[in-house]
């Protein structure tokens, strides 16, 4: 909840000119609109006498106040309106750039740990919540607030008995209202949570629907769906079920008042002091505050349910293990591209230490390959790195420059990541390569040449303005992947890794990566991460990796020689490349 005042006070304040207007101007329809039937008191009564000069001249001079109070009112929401597309339209609007601030803040494992739709839906909840809840403080809270002092006020000079009534009845309806909504929020929140996670299942299920319909798993993944909608039901279940209770002594709450006003009305009658035009005015006042606090009930729920909508987003807002710069951090150019780890120590979340007194230097220029079993470390060595994770303890060291002294984007800007699996924008090709980097058309099929993906591009029909799908689904494996090298070209940092860039390709594809990636590689610092060994047999350096321990280090004729892990993996995919 705290977070959900500071964000959206942060937002109020910004606009603090317009948030005024706006209460200026319902405060002035309400009062307005609260006394109108002070006027129709007094129509009623001369109604109720026979025809006289003095009567209509009393009827004409009430329709006009009432004509007048209209028109002030009409007026006072023109003045409201004025106020309304700054102070929400505006708020969405930085709440929307806020959220997505701050998302991409989190550390890769945030997003490895959550589905892809259900943080989608944490963004979208927490801005139209800023929606829900300022349109009840504006439109309920303080209009009925502001209704319900004018009303007693004028009760209380009319008829003070029923005012006591009336105030007691008001402090009732609102302590049922607030408590039990209060007391219902676990029930929405669960709602809310349930919801995220159908939300998440259907982001799995469209993510990977290759999977899918590849396995025939149309009808499991139904059955998940039907499950997590299930489960969903049963909690909305019970939260509408609270809400119609709600209702149901709400709607008694309403019954008795009116049956007070009545009873009152008749005793009134009995004394012979009762006055039409005080029942018209009670009547209507009542029925308006009735309307209104009716509303203010119901609409309090949903209040409620859009703070727990917004929970979700609200706890990442509040997350403090993000990726944030070191108070010294600079942008420092790496010139040569030597890279060191000096005693690094590192382990997963409640996971055996993977990295020891872990040390390692690859000098200025040279091309590394990291080779061993999944799990040795190879991909881990990657993201510490590029401080996708941080060590527990350590240095990462590059040109001599320790890593966290490196802003994060300057460090990033001066590595080049080539992926196994290269994401792409659901974009044109040529946003793809250039990720918004300024290039002339010329300087673009240069890239496109180095990257050996000219060739199909300019087979395209729209060549460099061909759309690649969602996460690039139009082009192929290869495809993907040479965009994903012209990119490094690019890029043109200093440092180069290459992860597993060749893998599950045809060998004519292979071939052609392997021109680009010799291209891209030249001059600079690279690091090589394969299982397939020969794609590493160029290399200045091999590095074995088991276990986070570098177990053989040398070239490739070198570690064949020693008939260790490195001769036995080479022997093993030997073996397997003559039996196919």
């Amino acid at each position: 909840m705290n977070i959900l005042l500071r964000e959206y006070g942060q937002i109020v304040w910004q606009r603090k000119a317009a948030f005024l207007l706006i209460l200026l101007g319902i405060g002035t329809a309400t009062i307005l609109d609260t006394s109108i039937p002070l006027y129709y008191k007094n129509l009623a009564n001369g109604l109720a006498q026979g025809f006289s000069e003095p009567t209509l001249q009393i009827l004409l001079e009430n329709f006009s106040y009432i004509a007048i109070s209209y028109a002030c009112i009409w007026l006072s929401w023109r003045v409201l309106e004025l106020g309304m597309i700054p102070l929400l339209a505006g708020g969405i609007k930085d709440l929307e750039v806020r959220c997505f601030a701050v998302l991409m803040q989190q550390k890769q494992s945030f997003f490895e740990a959550n589905f892809s739709g259900g943080v989608i839906k944490y963004a979208g909840r927490f801005t139209r919540a800023y929606e829900t809840i300022m349109e009840w403080i504006i439109f309920q809270l303080f209009q009925n607030l502001l209704a319900i002092v004018v009303a007693f006020a004028i009760f209380y000079s009319q008829q003070p008995q029923f005012a006591l009534y009336f105030l007691i009845w008001v402090i009732i309806f609102l302590s049922w209202g607030i408590s039990f909504s209060i007391w219902k929020l676990k029930y929405d929140k669960a709602v809310a949570k349930y919801s995220s996670k159908v939300g998440g299942v259907y982001s799995d299920a469209i993510n990977n629907i290759a999977v899918v319909k590849n396995f025939v798993l149309e009808n499991q993944q139904l059955k998940i769906t039907q499950q997590a909608a299930q489960a969903a039901y049963k909690k909305r279940q019970i939260a509408w079920l609270l809400m119609f209770i709600s209702f149901a002594v709400q709607g008694s709450l309403v019954i008795a008042i009116e049956l007070i006003l009545i009873y009152l009305m008749i005793q009134e009658w009995q004394t012979e002091q009762f006055n039409i035009g005080n029942y018209v005015l009670f009547q209507t006042i009542l029925m308006l505050l009735i309307h209104r606090l009716w509303d203010f009930g119901r609409n309090f729920r949903m209040v409620f349910t859009a703070i727990a909508d917004a929970t979700e987003m609200a706890e990442v807002l509040n997350n403090t293990d993000i990726e944030i710069d070191a108070p010294d951090a600079q942008h420092y150019p790496i010139q040569h591209g030597k890279i060191e780890f000096k005693q690094v120590n590192f382990h997963y979340d409640n996971h055996r230490a993977l990295f020891k007194n872990f040390n390692l230097t690859i000098q200025a220029g040279e091309h590394i390959a990291l080779v061993g079993e999944s799990g040795s470390g190879k991909s881990s060595l990657i993201k510490l790195l590029l401080r996708f994770t941080e060590m527990q303890s350590g240095q990462i060291s590059f040109d001599q420059i320790l890593s966290y002294q490196f802003s994060f984007a300057s460090l990033r800007q001066q590595i080049s990541l080539v992926p196994q699996q290269p994401e792409l924008f659901h974009r044109s090709i040529r946003d793809n390569i250039t990720l918004g980097k300024s290039l002339s058309n010329a300087e673009l099929y240069k890239v496109a040449k180095k990257a050996q993906c000219l060739d199909f591009i300019e087979k395209l029909p729209q060549q460099f303005e061909t759309q690649v799908g969602e996460r690039g689904v139009k082009l192929s494996g290869g495809e993907k992947q040479r965009i994903a090298i012209a990119r490094a070209f690019v890029d043109a940092a200093p440092i180069v890794i290459l992860d597993e860039a060749t893998s599950a390709l045809d060998s004519l594809t292979e071939q052609k990566i392997q021109v680009a990636i010799t291209e891209l590689i030249k001059g600079k610092t690279a690091i090589v991460i394969a299982h397939r060994l020969a794609t590493v047999l160029t290399m200045d350096k091999i590095i074995v990796l088991q276990d986070g321990k570098i177990i053989e280090s040398g070239q490739h004729q070198q570690l064949l020689q020693q008939h260790g892990k490195y001769a036995k993996m080479w022997q093993h995919q030997s073996e397997d490349r003559l039996n196919s």
